[in-house]
């Protein structure tokens, strides 16, 4: 362990003299590296010696998303503890929801100063790394402070392995528990030296999507004014270049909502296409008629997956390029049909749905023009494809309670 700790040491110092330069040219990096700078005192305010603490690490945002049920669920069951959450990326630490947590941190480094002020500051009682998080260093020194260690949530592919094999192994052995989606990925762990694995399913079949806020509420309701409504989210260029055609030449009576991934400059690109029947959510105000509008371009965040909620038919974006499909739980949750590019594979809710007919993947404009017609054409069909994601959603669930009945256990 001592030769692991020394070679992680290394790593992320030299690791903390590249991230500084590069802040230098890179806003997204450099709100990490000063986050990272506010991190030990931040600790230092929000707990004391005698605290009980929960210690949660997302990468990402997508990460925090995927672990809000069981954050919720942990904090109704462990009421006398404090929960500290960790970011890697910005994306997270700015956009999760604070007030759910007694510390909000980016987490430090893993030089070998880093972890011993980190776990001189707080022992953690539990430690959860969230879905394929595994670093070696807060693992091996969080166990040697006392900590209970589990990864949760993980989906390990072989590939995750292969140049990192003696650097996680040793790591992934002292884990307590690891929570896993599949088989393939029981199967991984254990073959690097982890026997205490366990299949829970995906967290995300537990989250609860909650409602748009009564003023965004009131807005999309405006615009889609009883009509049908095809809400097209995470959109990239390749997407767009099929689904913005087809609507602009529609000339059914549908409302169109696009929420494109990237809201720096797509969204008036978008809205510039479209012409003047399409607005931008900013732009609208208070005496805005919406219902003179066919096209509603959203160009802010974390509206999307509720929007999912108010579509008759969703379009997710990402399968047409090679940026990687988007979050098809989504629309699935509120029980959408829904269309997809082509590039799914390596998504196994997209391979299941696909498989069981609740969703059709596309490769061209044709295809999304006869998916789109059919679904809008046959009601039976959209109702068909709605029962069964109903039906695939509920066989999904469970992973929260599995976790949260074996820490009550053990804790």
């Amino acid at each position: 362990m001592f030769k692991t700790n020394i070679i992680n040491s290394l790593i992320n110092t030299f690791l903390e003299v590249i991230l500084s330069f590069y802040a230098l040219f890179f806003k997204k990096i450099a709100k990490g590296v000063e986050g990272r700078k506010k991190s030990f005192d931040k600790i230092k305010s929000s707990f004391s010696k005698n605290d009980k603490i929960i210690h949660i690490h997302c990468s990402s945002y997508g990460e925090y998303l995927m672990s809000e049920e069981l954050t919720a669920n942990l904090k109704k069951n462990f009421t006398d503890y404090k929960f500290l959450l960790s970011f890697i990326s910005p994306s997270g630490y700015q956009n999760a929801n604070k007030s759910l947590f007694d510390c909000v941190i980016y987490l430090p480094l893993a030089s070998n100063n880093n972890l011993k002020k980190f776990y001189e500051l707080i022992s953690p009682k539990i430690t959860l790394f969230i879905k394929n998080e595994i670093w070696p260093g807060y693992i091996n020194y969080a166990k040697m402070y006392g900590s209970k260690v589990y990864s949760v949530g993980g989906n390990f592919q072989n590939n995750f392995f292969k140049k990192r094999t003696s650097y996680f192994s040793s790591a992934i052995k002292k884990l307590d528990k690891v929570f896993v989606v599949n088989e393939n990925s029981k199967n991984l762990i254990e073959h690097y030296g982890n026997k205490n694995v366990f299949i829970c399913g995906d967290l995300r079949y537990d989250n609860v999507i909650p409602d748009l806020s009564e003023e965004h509420k009131g807005i999309i309701s405006e615009f889609i004014d009883g009509k049908r409504c095809i809400v097209f989210g995470s959109t990239w260029r390749e997407d767009e270049d099929i689904i913005l055609p087809y609507i602009k030449n529609s000339d059914r009576k549908i409302k169109y909502i696009i929420a494109p991934h990237e809201i720096s400059n797509n969204p008036k690109r978008i809205k510039k296409y479209l012409g003047n029947k399409s607005i931008l959510y900013s732009d609208i105000k208070l005496k805005t008629n919406l219902k003179e509008f066919s096209y509603l371009v959203i160009d802010n965040i974390g509206m999307l997956s509720a929007l999912y909620n108010y579509s008759s038919i969703s379009y997710v974006g990402g399968g047409m390029g090679k940026k990687g499909l988007h979050n098809t739980l989504e629309p699935a949750y509120f029980s959408k049909p829904i269309i997809i590019g082509k590039n799914y594979k390596k998504f196994d809710e997209a391979t299941e749905m696909i498989k069981i007919g609740n969703m059709i993947s596309i490769s061209n404009y044709n295809e999304f023009y006869n998916a789109c017609e059919s679904l809008i054409e046959n009601e039976n069909l959209s109702l068909k494809m709605s029962k069964k994601c109903t039906e695939y959603f509920n066989k999904k669930k469970g992973a929260v309670e599995i976790i949260l009945n074996d820490l009550k256990l053990k804790n």
